[in-house]
């Protein structure tokens, strides 16, 4: 399984513009050059600085309807760059907003193939089978986290946003061996208010301690920081050699890697 980083930042990012410097966009997230996993106001800008072929792509999932990771302007801008003849993109996007989205810009009805999902729910994409979670994020039921599965039998779970997995998340994380996990790092090394919806890297510790003991992670299980805030995090080169003594790759926009490589 291919990853590209698009972006790496929480929601107190500035938008940097069509070139990321040192900075960090919103976050999102391209598997295998098909699937994109979140689309906010500053995918777009990422698509084009890390020459991302838009006509590869042939599904869109919303974990949730923040703007930091979900954007109708930014989803049509990705549209937009697509051959005319090409299919409509699949948008996987939670129940509740899809009726709002459709209500207010109609026309994404006939631009997008619109599967509206829940928490709880199996999403079935090109390449790709999906079961989502609740989140423990204060946006409730519309929170998702997501662990996909490709055809080719890898997995990564993809736990943004959210403080700590809920239970049922444990327990079906308990019955698998995943390739790689990427981790919801907003509060970096911090204790802050956020920890009641965001992790820190003390919580990210324990969880991994214990997905350890019960055998979902692996020694060559990949574990990915990500979704930092500008505020609350140190700048990358100092905490990537921090992370990486104990076993975490800190992502940063543009990041091209293979899970299993």
């Amino acid at each position: 399984m291919e990853l590209l980083f698009l972006g790496t930042g929480a929601a107190d990012w500035p938008d940097p513009g069509p070139r990321v410097g040192k900075g960090r966009r919103f976050s999102s997230l391209l598997l295998n050059q098909t699937l994109l996993v979140d689309c906010n106001a500053m995918t777009p800008a990422a698509c084009d600085e890390f020459a991302v072929d838009v006509n590869r792509l042939t599904d869109i999932v919303i974990g949730h309807p923040h703007g930091d990771h979900y954007s109708p302007d930014g989803l049509m801008a990705v549209a937009k760059r697509r051959l005319p003849s090409l299919p409509p993109l699949t948008l996987h996007l939670n129940a509740p907003t899809v009726a709002e989205l459709l209500e207010q810009q109609p026309d994404f009805a006939s631009t997008f193939s619109v599967s509206p999902y829940l928490p709880g729910d199996c999403i079935c994409c090109n390449g790709f089978q999906i079961t989502s979670f609740l989140a423990n994020h204060f946006d409730g039921v519309k929170a998702a986290q997501l662990f996909i599965e490709s055809d080719s039998h890898e997995t990564l779970f993809y736990g943004l946003d959210g403080a700590w997995l809920l239970r049922k998340t444990f327990e079906f994380l308990r019955t698998r061996s995943i390739d790689g996990i990427i981790w919801d790092s907003t509060s970096g090394d911090n204790d802050d208010w956020r920890l009641f919806e965001h992790n820190n890297l003390d919580m990210i510790r324990l969880m991994t301690k214990t997905l350890r003991l019960v055998g979902t992670l692996k020694p060559t299980t990949r574990q990915f920081c990500t979704h930092l805030a500008r505020s609350l995090c140190p700048p990358h080169e100092e905490f990537a050699p921090k992370l990486a003594t104990e076993g975490y790759e800190l992502a940063y926009d543009g990041l091209k890697t293979l899970l299993n490589n």
